[in-house]
Parts: structure tokens; sequence; C-alpha cells
């Protein structure tokens, strides 16, 4: 018994060391730009208090966080995503929509967790590819109503450099739909289509 362990623990770390030395796990850090905005341009009216009020995006968003990746035979591989996007909420109000003026913008807090499967074109020095999986989001509280799940797309080229692999990206997220409560007291509604440039760098 005493032996198997022993055999089986040798086995892990040989294992080990051989997949590291092979490359087939990589990390890195990956940043970019929000190109739609996160929230929805809606002016919701009260006409029995006479009063209106708009919520927007007033800027677009960065992105910017950890990125780790398993390769697989086959030029396929698993990349998984932990990404801070702080999304831009601007509200105006007035007595009609006609009337309206800024009285606050507030950044809300997000991490988007992607986990996508790629698959690489194998062709040298730059490799087209494209990757698609489930989004999950985590959401501060003034936005906790919105959605925290969606399903991801996305596509690029990979540059192999001395030491490092340049990857921009196109990607493309569609967000389920929003729940109709929130703790934060906001009900803006959120862009369910959001597509961002990213460039990711691995080692």
């Amino acid at each position: 018994m005493r032996h198997s362990k022993l055999l089986l623990t040798t086995s892990l770390f040989v294992f080990s060391s051989a997949a590291f030395g092979q490359h087939l796990v990589s990390f890195g850090v990956k940043g970019g730009i929000g190109l739609t905005d996160a929230f929805s341009d809606t002016t919701n009216t009260n006409s029995t208090a006479n009063s209106a009020v708009r919520f927007f995006s007033d800027s677009k968003d960065y992105v910017v966080g950890p990125t780790v990746e398993l390769k697989l035979p086959l030029g396929f591989s698993v990349e998984a995503d932990a990404l801070y996007r702080p999304l831009s909420l601007a509200t105006q109000s007035g007595l009609s929509a006609s009337t309206l003026t800024t009285i606050g913008s507030t950044r809300v807090t997000t991490w988007e967790f992607p986990v996508l499967a790629k698959f690489r074109l194998p062709i040298p020095l730059a490799k087209p590819y494209v990757d698609a999986g489930p989004s999950f989001r985590h959401v501060g509280q003034l936005g906790d109503h919105l959605s925290s799940a969606g399903f991801a797309v996305g596509g690029g080229v990979e540059f192999h450099l001395p030491f490092v692999r340049v990857s921009p990206e196109i990607r493309y997220t569609r967000w389920a739909g929003d729940s109709s409560s929130s703790t934060g007291g906001v009900f803006a509604s959120s862009n369910l289509n959001q597509a961002e440039l990213l460039v990711g760098f691995s080692f």
C-alpha cells in the first residue's frame, strides 16, 4: 500500500511537471474596452407624479483581469477568465422627457467569468481562433437586478512573440433577461447584447 501511494505521488508529479514543461497550462492577463453601452437608454415617465427619469451609459467601460488556459490535443483548449468591468450608469430627471437634467453618474461593479472552449487553426506565427461558452457575472448592489448568466462567442488571432503570446479578440456576449427586483433601488435596463475588444497577454 505504501509503495502504491509512493508510485501514485511520483506519477502525478511527473505528469504535472511534463504538462507545465510542455506549456499545456498558461497564465496571463486580458484587457480591453466595451464596444457597446452597458445600459439601454430608457426614460421612465410618471404622469401622476409629473416626473421623468432617464437611465443611460455616459461612457464606454474598460475590462481587465487574469486568464488561464488549458491546452488540449488537435488545436483545442479551454480558457477561463475573471474580468473586472465597472459599468457606467448616468441618471437624469425632470418634470418631463424634454426637461431632463443630469443628477448623477456612478459605476456599477461587475465581475465576469467566461469559460470558453477554443479552437486554433494550425497556421504558423499567426493563429486565427474562435471560442464559445457560458459566461457568469457577479454584480454589485446597485445593479443586483442585472442578468447573472449569458453565452459568449468570439474570434481573434494569436501572435507568438518572444516570451509572450498576444491575442487580440472581438467577443460578443448575450445576457439573459434582467430580474424584476432590485435591493439597490435602481432599475436601469441592461443592454443584453454586449460586444468588446479584448487583448490577451499569455506566458
